[in-house]
């Protein structure tokens, strides 16, 4: 037992100059896929917090339309549109709507969670496959260059 060196940590061989390049451009295009999945997401976040909140306005407004037109029976038009100033009811999401389909909004209930969750399927379903094609990009570049260095 007298035999026993002292602890030596173990010496890693030095990359060679393609080694480099190519951990080098992987840890970009890693970097680059993460930016590419934060902006994918916020986007589609933001984009489904639009597409549902003027769904849920267009289901209140069209209620508001609907529970007028069963009081009135008729609902007035200005021009070819329903005219939104005389029934009392905001536009917001119906607006260019003939009278059918916003009755047809009113009667087939809100469907704001499910336009929602489709728009944040496709999302991140288009984000994904994107991240990664940026991250096998910069891998690629830097096999490419990594070909042109000289291994000693």
């Amino acid at each position: 037992m007298i035999d026993l060196l002292p602890f030596q940590p173990k010496r890693t061989a030095p990359l060679s100059g393609g080694a480099r390049f190519i951990r080098g451009f992987t840890r970009i295009g890693a970097a680059a896929a993460v930016l590419v999945v934060l902006i994918g997401v916020v986007t589609t976040g933001l984009l489904a917090k639009e597409i549902y909140s003027d769904n849920v306005n267009a289901f209140a407004n069209a209620t508001c339309v609907a529970k007028v037109a069963r009081t009135r029976g008729t609902l007035p038009y200005y021009k070819t549109d329903l005219d939104y100033e005389a029934i009392g009811c905001p536009d917001s999401g119906i607006r260019y709507k003939s009278q059918e389909e916003v009755l047809a909004i009113a009667k087939d209930g809100p469907f704001a969670v499910e336009r929602t969750a489709t728009l944040v399927g496709w999302g991140l379903v288009i984000t994904g496959p994107i991240a990664v094609g940026v991250y096998l990009a910069f891998w690629c570049i830097g096999w490419v260059f990594a070909g042109f260095t000289r291994d000693a």
